[in-house]
C-alpha cells in the first residue's frame, strides 16, 4: 500500500446576507458569485466525532494539511456519538470562528475544547445543522456556562422551525424519545436565533445551504423518523414539517422529512467548496447539489460529514458513491454517521480523495 493511501485510510486495514440560487449547476452568474464569501484559508477541526483512533495518520497531502491530536499532558480526547466542529476561516486580516454542532454531552464537548484548545467565547456565530440531540445535546449547556462570555448577541443559524420541535424514532418495541431542543430558553441565555432557510452568509465568511431540495432518487430520511406535531397555528404545526396534505393532530406522529436541516460550506480561494453536511439527512449528494447551484461554484473541495448510509443498503451506497465519482471532489472526509459500509465503499472506489475520520483531527485548506 502505497504511503498516501494509509495516511487517508489511517487504521482500517458577524453579519447575514441570504443570497439566491442559478438556474443551472454549471452556471457562474455575476450575482450570485458576488455574494459568495471567499476564504484563504480554512481549519476545520472535528471537535466530537463517534471515534478517536490514535494511529490516525496526519501529514501534507496534494492540496490538504492532516492533523491529528494525539495523547498528551493537555489531556485525552473523548468519543461519542455526536458530532461537533470548530471552524476558523482567514481572509486578509479578517479573521473568524464559527461553532457547528455541539455534540450529545456537555461533558464530551467541554473536554475536548479545552484538550484542543478551542474558547467557545471567541465565537462569531453558532450553526445548528438540525434538531437531533446528537447535534444540539450539549447547547443548552454550553449557553449557561458562557452566558455574558459570549459576544452580544451572538446568533444561532438554524435551518427551519423543526430544529425545535419534538423528536422521536419509531421501532416496533415502541418509539424512543429523542427530545426536543428549547428555542426560548437558549433565547433567554443571550442567543439570537435566526432560521436560514435560504443560503446565508455567516459571520462573512461561511455560508449555509438553505434548506435543500430533494432532488436524487435514492436518498430518503430514516423511515423510524418522527415528529411530534404541535397546534395548526404553532412553530411545530405540520405545515412547518416539509408534510402535504396530512391531517395531524396536536401529540400525533408525522414523519421527519427533516426540512429544516442545513448545510455549512465556505468558498476557499483557489480550491472550490467544502461542503459540510454534519448528518446528510437531506442526502449528501442533494446537500452538496444545493451548495453549487445556491453559488454558482461547481468546483467542490471537499465534502465533510456524516452522510447517514451506515443503515443504507449497498445498493444506496453504491449509487452514492458513483454520484460522488461524478461531482469529483478532491476530498471526502466520512465522519459521524456514514458508516464503514460508505467509508469502504468509497475507499475501494477512490482510495486517493478518502481521509479517515478520528475526534480531534485538524484539516487546513488553502493557504
Amino acid at each position: 500500500m502505497q504511503r498516501r493511501t494509509f495516511l487517508k485510510l489511517g487504521a482500517i486495514a458577524s453579519g447575514t446576507v441570504a443570497f439566491g440560487g442559478v438556474s443551472r449547476l454549471a452556471t457562474r452568474t455575476a450575482a450570485a458569485q458576488s455574494a459568495v464569501p471567499t476564504v484563504d484559508r480554512l481549519v476545520m477541526t472535528n471537535v466530537v466525532d463517534n471515534i478517536y483512533d490514535i494511529f490516525a495518520k496526519g501529514g501534507k497531502l496534494d492540496t490538504v494539511t492532516v492533523q491529528r491530536t494525539s495523547l498528551g499532558k493537555s489531556g485525552t480526547l473523548l468519543a461519542e456519538h455526536g458530532l461537533a466542529y470548530h471552524l476558523e476561516s482567514v481572509r486578509g486580516g479578517e479573521r473568524r470562528e464559527v461553532l457547528l454542532d455541539f455534540s450529545l454531552t456537555e461533558r464530551n464537548l467541554l473536554n475536548n475544547y479545552a484538550v484542543l484548545k478551542v474558547d467557545p467565547a471567541r465565537a462569531d456565530a453558532f450553526i445548528l445543522s438540525h434538531g437531533h440531540l446528537d447535534h444540539y445535546g450539549a447547547l443548552p449547556d454550553l449557553a449557561r456556562l458562557t452566558q455574558g462570555r459570549l459576544k452580544p448577541g451572538l446568533t444561532v443559524y438554524a435551518g427551519g422551525e423543526d430544529t425545535f420541535c419534538h423528536r422521536v424514532v419509531a421501532t416496533p418495541a415502541g418509539t424512543i424519545d429523542q427530545g426536543q431542543l428549547d428555542r426560548g430558553a437558549l433565547e433567554a441565555r443571550g442567543l439570537k436565533i435566526v432560521l436560514a432557510k435560504q443560503t446565508t452568509v455567516v459571520a462573512g465568511h461561511a455560508f449555509t445551504s438553505g434548506q435543500i431540495p430533494r432532488l436524487t432518487d435514492f436518498e430518503r430520511p430514516p423511515a423510524p423518523a418522527r415528529l411530534v406535531a404541535g397546534p395548526m397555528d404553532s412553530m411545530c404545526s405540520v405545515s412547518h414539517f416539509g408534510v402535504t396534505r396530512v391531517e395531524a393532530k396536536p401529540g400525533d406522529l408525522v414523519p421527519d422529512t427533516f426540512q429544516g436541516e442545513h448545510a455549512t460550506a465556505y468558498h476557499v480561494k483557489d480550491r472550490g467548496l467544502v461542503v459540510i453536511t454534519s448528518c446528510g439527512h437531506a442526502g449528501v449528494i442533494n446537500s452538496v447539489r444545493q451548495i453549487q447551484k445556491a453559488t454558482g461554484v461547481e468546483k467542490v473541495h471537499a465534502v465533510v460529514g456524516g452522510f447517514h448510509l451506515a443503515p443504507a443498503p449497498d445498493e444506496i451506497v453504491a449509487k452514492t458513491v458513483e454520484a460522488f465519482r461524478t461531482i469529483n471532489p478532491d476530498y471526502i472526509i466520512p465522519m459521524h454517521c456514514t458508516g464503514l459500509n460508505t467509508i469502504m465503499a468509497v475507499h475501494q472506489a477512490m482510495p486517493k480523495k478518502l481521509v479517515m475520520p478520528s475526534t480531534g483531527t485538524r484539516v487546513i485548506f488553502g493557504a
